[in-house]
C-alpha cells in the first residue's frame, strides 16, 4: 500500500512539473515572438503577442508617433537583433515575468517583460504612453520644427562616446 501511495504522490508531482515547464515554455514562446518583432522594428509582427490594450495604446503610438520619425541609419545600425530568455518567473495562474538579454550589432540590453494570460494565451503586457506634447509635436509640419529648433540641436556622431568631462549640450 505504501508502494502505491508513493508511485501516485510521484505521479502527481511529475504531472504538476511537466504542467509548469509547458507554460514557461508557452510563455517563452510569446515573449520570443514580441520582443524579436519589436527588437528588429517590426511592430505589426509584435501585435500577435501582445494585449489587446498593449497594440491599442503603446504599439499603435509607436507606429504612428515614433517610426515615422526614427532615422533609418539608427535601424540599420541597430538591426538585426536577436533575443535569449534568460528566466521565466511564473508569478501567478495569470501572470509572469521573463527576463531577456537583447543583442545588436552595436549594444546587449537585458530587460523585463510582463507577460499575462488571456484565455488560454500568453500575451505581453506593456504600458508606455506617448506625452501629449510629442503628439502634438509630431502632428506640427516639419518646417516648423525645423525652425523652432533650428541651430539648437547639434548633430551627434553615434560611434563617438562622450567623454567624462564633457559638459550638457542642452540649449
Amino acid at each position: 500500500m505504501r508502494n502505491i501511495a508513493f508511485f501516485l504522490c510521484a505521479f502527481a508531482m511529475t504531472s504538476l512539473l511537466s504542467c509548469c515547464k509547458s507554460e514557461k515554455s508557452l510563455i517563452e514562446q510569446s515573449a520570443m515572438g514580441y520582443l524579436t518583432a519589436m527588437g528588429n522594428y517590426k511592430i505589426s509582427e509584435a501585435e500577435p503577442y501582445a494585449t489587446k490594450e498593449t497594440v491599442e495604446n503603446t504599439l499603435h503610438a509607436i507606429e504612428k508617433y515614433i517610426m515615422p520619425n526614427l532615422d533609418p541609419n539608427v535601424i540599420k545600425q541597430n538591426t538585426p537583433a536577436t533575443i535569449e530568455i534568460i528566466n521565466v518567473n511564473i508569478v501567478s495562474d495569470t501572470t509572469a515575468e521573463v527576463t531577456y538579454k537583447k543583442t545588436t550589432p552595436v549594444q546587449v540590453q537585458e530587460g523585463k517583460l510582463d507577460m499575462v494570460k488571456r484565455d488560454k494565451d500568453w500575451k505581453a503586457q506593456v504600458n508606455i504612453q506617448i506625452p501629449e506634447m510629442l503628439k502634438i509635436e509630431y502632428k506640427a509640419d516639419s518646417k516648423a520644427l525645423d525652425e523652432k529648433y533650428k541651430g539648437k540641436l547639434k548633430p551627434v556622431n553615434p560611434n563617438v562616446k562622450p567623454s567624462s568631462d564633457t559638459k550638457s549640450r542642452t540649449p
